[in-house]
């Protein structure tokens, strides 16, 4: 099925690096080929050609003012912002997976408040408690995420499946951030940037 770039990015999922796409058709200018910015440099790009996604980084963002005024703010913008919490809880930790780049670097370590009990092998996670989700594993059947208990001493760590059901709503964080660091934690759909084959 045909599509174009801009729909492709939109479905695509980042742990199905590296893509191999094929061009079917495009602008074309002078003849065959199609040129393109790539990096400072202009390079041609024909009906049949091979492109391997790579990678996919935002540039850009696109906000509407409360006026309904759309504006583009590059991804460099200078201010700082601050996040609101998601109110639309996640049902499954597969879900929050899915959807947050999750790592060790403590902006990519978000917090939830876990809305119903959770009975694990270790101990109780109460509903109410809140906890930070510190890593991500994945496994032949699914996955699992590391995660550390807030306010409970001594420390509490416990991992749960992708599978696990719940009802986990996001803590409001009250850091700031750049756009930068906003787009490589909470945004996962954007531009592309390509290689040749």
């Amino acid at each position: 099925m045909a599509t174009t770039l801009h729909e492709f990015t939109q479905v695509l999922d980042p742990k199905m690096f590296p893509r191999v796409l094929q061009i079917q058709s495009g602008i074309y200018c002078q003849g065959k080929s199609c040129v393109y910015e790539m990096f400072g440099r202009e390079c041609s790009l024909s009906t049949g050609d091979l492109l391997k996604v790579i990678d996919i980084t935002i540039t850009r963002f696109t906000a509407q003012t409360s006026s309904n005024t759309e504006i583009e703010i590059p991804v460099e913008f200078p201010g700082l912002f601050k996040l609101l919490a998601d109110s639309q809880p996640y049902r499954s930790i597969q879900e929050i997976a899915d959807s947050l780049n999750i790592s060790s670097h403590r902006l990519s370590q978000p917090v939830f408040l876990s809305g119903s009990e959770i009975q694990l092998a270790q101990g109780i996670i109460r509903e109410g408690d809140s906890f930070r989700i510190t890593a991500v594993t994945h496994e032949l059947n699914g996955g699992r995420v590391q995660c550390e208990l807030l306010h409970r001493e001594p420390k509490f760590c416990f991992s749960l499946s992708f599978s696990q059901q719940g009802h986990f709503t996001e803590c409001q964080d009250n850091q700031f951030y750049t756009l930068k660091e906003i787009a490589e934690w909470k945004i996962s759909k954007a531009c592309i940037n390509l290689s040749l084959c």
